[in-house]
């Protein structure tokens, strides 16, 4: 005998494609895992070209499913790191608050978002809030340099996990919001 059984509601998936940017040792990798596997690992080694990292959320009737695409900030790897900006909902552009250098070559990172994928939305964030005491460039620099390019702005240490699950929600909840009106 065969015994009725409800059927299971469907659930789909949806995807959301988001881009890492900035210079090289500033974080991205640390952030992506931090997020993806609440990890962090503390030995540095640079991203050659493009790692990806997902992590799946279950809303109320879908799972998310967060594709985290790690760029490595050489400049060698340009060609191949363009590649991979079509599709994407949306950037987090990266430096360290402790490396001036880092900040001052946000320009290049915004200005080759802007020329492969217009008008995509972008979180600047300065990394490595757990070392505050060390940090050269000031929150007003940072939120100034992100108004003036259109841009949120925050904080994060990837070591501590401060923050970083916030900006990656930011583009969820503007999915989310695109998807209920």
């Amino acid at each position: 005998m065969i015994e009725d059984t409800p059927l299971r509601s469907i659930v789909a998936e949806e995807k959301i494609k988001l881009i890492l940017l900035g210079n090289g040792a500033v974080g991205k990798t640390s952030m992506a895992t931090r997020y993806t596997k609440n990890r962090f690992i503390p030995k540095y080694k640079p991203s050659l070209g493009v790692d990806f990292l997902a992590k799946r959320i279950q809303l109320e009737h879908k799972v998310l499913k967060v594709m985290v695409f790690d760029t490595g900030g050489q400049e060698f790897i340009s060609t191949l790191r363009k590649r991979y900006y079509h599709g994407a909902a949306g950037a987090i552009v990266v430096f360290d608050m402790c490396a001036r250098d880092s900040f001052e070559g946000l320009n290049k990172w915004i200005n080759e978002l802007q020329k492969e994928i217009p008008g995509v939305h972008t979180v600047i964030v300065a990394n490595k809030s757990d070392l505050f005491d060390q940090r050269t460039v000031t929150t007003e620099e940072g939120k100034a340099y992100a108004e003036a390019n259109n841009s949120e702005y925050h904080e994060t240490s990837a070591l501590t996990g401060e923050n970083v699950e916030k900006i990656f929600q930011i583009f969820v909840n503007r999915l989310l919001d695109s998807s209920n009106n």
